[in-house]
C-alpha cells in the first residue's frame, strides 16, 4: 500500500479564499437558476450575474473574476438555453468589461462611486455597442433595448445597494 505525505501540501489563505468565493458564486448562480423558474417575475432582468461578478471582483483575484464573468452566461446558456446564442457571448463581454474596469479603477484607489458608475456605464456601453453590431449583421433578431428603462434602473439600484453594503461591511471589519 502506498502512502502520501500531506505535510508538504499547504493551501494559502489566498487560495482558500478564492476557492471559497468560487464555490459560493457558482452555488448562488445555480440557486438563481432554480429561483428564476419558481418566481413569478423574470429574475434575470435584475442582473444577478453582474451581482455575482461584483462579489467575485471584490473578494477574489482579477483573473478569477474575469473567468467567472466569462463562464456565467455560458453556463446559463448550457443549462437553460437562456440567454440565446449569440447574446450569451455579448453578456460575457459585458461582464468581462465590468470586472476589468471595476478592478482597474479600484486598484487606482478611485472613489467608490466612480468605481461603481464607471464599471456599470462602460460595461453597458460595450454591451449595447456590440449588440447593435450583432443585430445589424443579422446574427440576432431582437430589439436593441429589450429590457425597459424602469427595470434597468431597478437592477442598477439593487447592484448599487449590494456594492455599498459590501463596502460598509468591509470598512467595519477593517476597523475592528
Amino acid at each position: 500500500m502506498r502512502s502520501i505525505n500531506i505535510d508538504s501540501l499547504t493551501v494559502s489563505d489566498s487560495m482558500a479564499r478564492t476557492a471559497l468565493v468560487d464555490a459560493l458564486v457558482l452555488l448562488s448562480f445555480y440557486l438563481t437558476i432554480v429561483f428564476a423558474h419558481i418566481l413569478p417575475f423574470p429574475l434575470y432582468k435584475l442582473d444577478p450575474m453582474k451581482i455575482l461578478v461584483l462579489i467575485t471582483v471584490i473578494y477574489s483575484k482579477r483573473g478569477n473574476a474575469l473567468g467567472i464573468a466569462t463562464a456565467l452566461p455560458i453556463l446559463s446558456f448550457l443549462s437553460t438555453g437562456h440567454p440565446v446564442f449569440p447574446k450569451f457571448m455579448i453578456m460575457s463581454v459585458e461582464l468581462i468589461v465590468f470586472a476589468f474596469v471595476f478592478g482597474t479603477l479600484a486598484q487606482r484607489k478611485s472613489s467608490g462611486l466612480v468605481v461603481f458608475l464607471g464599471a456599470v456605464l462602460l460595461s453597458k456601453g460595450a454591451y449595447y455597442l456590440i449588440k447593435a453590431g450583432v443585430i445589424a449583421l443579422g446574427f440576432l433578431d431582437q430589439t436593441l433595448i429589450s429590457t425597459d428603462f424602469y427595470t434597468q434602473i431597478q437592477a442598477l439600484v439593487i447592484l448599487g445597494a449590494v456594492y455599498f453594503v459590501i463596502r460598509i461591511i468591509r470598512n467595519r471589519t477593517q476597523l475592528t
